[in-house]
């Protein structure tokens, strides 16, 4: 599975949508008169792998990262399909899609990476950095010039009371940790206990 390729693509090939920016296409239909695709029973391997992928694929983690990641959760105290989930929601470029500063995690992941992100006051260009309660994150004051950010303050969702990010500051543009995210607060596009099962022999 390459994670770089084509979500519809992959979408249609299992029959679920694995990105939030596909709300308004059907993952089954295809250009053609044939519009629908037949799917065969999957084994309980197969059903088991396409959890781990299509979270893999929402999140944009590589199998040896995603791995680690299992076998961190598998170490904590507490039901390991729920520490899974509370780690990938804390990862940065997640925390950015999720305060509305990027409309997808491919793009915050970018953002990350050209160093437009900065936590506490301090650069940081690794998406898969962990937040902890406390961080404050949000665009350097050096980017905000270029275009891109120009409209993007009033296209921010704020976000709801009582959410794992705050506003911080009045510019807009930087967020604060207030709390660790709930597992239901979490991306619910598959089966997280199928993960840790599929993972159980591994780690």
């Amino acid at each position: 599975m390459d994670l770089r390729g084509s979500r519809c693509k992959y979408s249609r090939r299992i029959g679920r949508k694995v990105d939030n920016k596909m709300e308004d296409k059907d993952p089954l239909a295809r250009r053609g008169p044939i519009r629908q695709r037949r799917f065969r029973k999957k084994s309980d391997y197969g059903l088991h792998l396409q959890e781990v992928q299509v979270c893999r694929m929402l999140y944009g983690i590589y199998e040896r990262q995603f791995r680690n990641y299992v076998r961190k959760a598998k170490g904590r105290p507490g039901n390991t399909a729920e520490e899974l989930l509370i780690m990938l929601e804390r990862r940065l470029d997640n925390a950015i899609y999720r305060s509305g500063l990027a409309t997808t995690r491919r793009q915050a992941r970018q953002l990350v990476t050209h160093r437009h992100i900065h936590v506490n006051g301090k650069p940081v260009d690794r998406p898969s950095y962990l937040l902890r309660v406390g961080d404050e994150f949000g665009i350097k004051k050096t980017k905000l010039q270029k275009p891109v950010y120009s409209d993007l303050q009033e296209e921010l969702v704020n976000p709801r009371d009582g959410f794992w990010l705050q506003r911080s500051g009045n510019e807009g543009f930087n967020f604060k940790v207030d709390r660790l995210p709930q597992h239901d607060e979490a991306e619910q596009g598959f089966d997280s206990a199928y993960i840790v099962e599929f993972y159980a022999k591994f780690v």
